[in-house]
């Protein structure tokens, strides 16, 4: 147990470092190439702090554990959305850019909403068939490219600021090693976490929808915190939107196709309630003009995700 608790704290350590990494790296991109931080924050850093997920994802389909893959799935983006938004405002409230709000939020509903259709009502049978997993991969992978044609058409409005930037060998220097420090920080967390969960006598599936998919959450809470914290409130969501439509459809497209997964009726209270929050998120501005997320809001919302956790046990 001694083992388990020492190589947790190193990882939370290795997370703080890559996350503050990836954000250097990822923000000096959008300067140097005039590229929206909405952009960096959608394709890189959602795609590297998503990482954890992947690894895991790969290990539970390659040794059989559908329920890992859902619940890791499902439960990573409930917690991105309440728990890493919730203590991201509470540090600083968050600004919603127009783009997310009439965008990026209509397809993380679309993708949970095609998820659902797949899960229940599929050729899989109550699961996910090698032919839904290509289309939820084809959907990520032409969600990433619009998002990469869009961002190239935006020229950063603080462009002609000046501004000491990163050499570019640099700068892939921290993206790299932001991510190495994110990969295995998680994976020191959530195998630790598992550890100590099984050691208490926990369930596989409360588990994957808990500690694995909070643990795997770890490097967005702490990369839109440091995002928050020096005023990039479109790296901070767009970081979010994007970590949650890859995590919807690229984690159980990559377990599906490496072996078919089979779905547990029960994670639909939780696909429900990701599709409330989401939807919440995206008629936000109809109930407020300003378009920010107070520090208010991120305390209902961390009281939500806590709530939440108590309710599955």
């Amino acid at each position: 147990m001694l083992y388990e608790i020492v190589m947790m704290i190193i990882g939370f350590i290795l997370l703080i470092k890559g996350a503050d990494f990836v954000v250097k790296g990822a923000s000096n991109i959008a300067k140097k190439f005039h590229l929206s931080e909405m952009l960096i924050g959608i394709v890189m850093v959602g795609i590297g702090t998503s990482l954890p997920e992947i690894i895991v994802t790969v290990k539970s389909s390659m040794s059989g554990n559908s329920d890992i893959i859902i619940g890791n799935s499902i439960g990573s983006c409930i917690c991105n959305l309440l728990l890493v938004i919730g203590v991201a405002s509470v540090c600083n409230p968050l600004k919603i850019d127009n783009k997310i709000l009439q965008i990026h939020l209509p397809i993380s509903v679309f993708s949970i909403l095609l998820l659902a259709i797949f899960c229940n009502f599929g050729t899989g049978h109550y699961g996910i068939s090698k032919l839904e997993a290509y289309i939820l991969l084809i959907f990520a992978i032409v969600y990433i490219i619009y998002t990469v044609y869009e961002g190239k058409e935006e020229i950063q409005e603080n462009n002609n600021e000046k501004m000491k930037q990163m050499n570019f060998t640099w700068i892939l220097i921290y993206v790299i090693l932001g991510i190495i420090g994110l990969k295995f920080g998680a994976d020191f967390v959530v195998d630790s976490a598992v550890a100590i969960a099984e050691f208490f006598g926990v369930s596989e599936s409360i588990i994957s929808i808990t500690v694995v998919s909070l643990g795997t959450s770890l490097p967005e809470i702490v990369t839109c915190m440091i995002a928050t914290l020096k005023k990039e409130s479109d790296l901070a969501i767009g970081n979010v939107i994007g970590s949650n439509i890859f995590n919807i459809c690229l984690l159980p497209a990559i377990g599906a196709i490496i072996a078919p997964i089979r779905y547990d009726l029960s994670f639909n209270r939780s696909l429900i309630f990701l599709l409330i929050i989401t939807l919440y998120l995206l008629v936000f501005d109809l109930f407020r003009n300003q378009r920010k997320i107070s520090k208010n809001h991120g305390v209902i919302f961390i009281l939500l995700f806590c709530l939440y956790v108590s309710c599955l046990f």
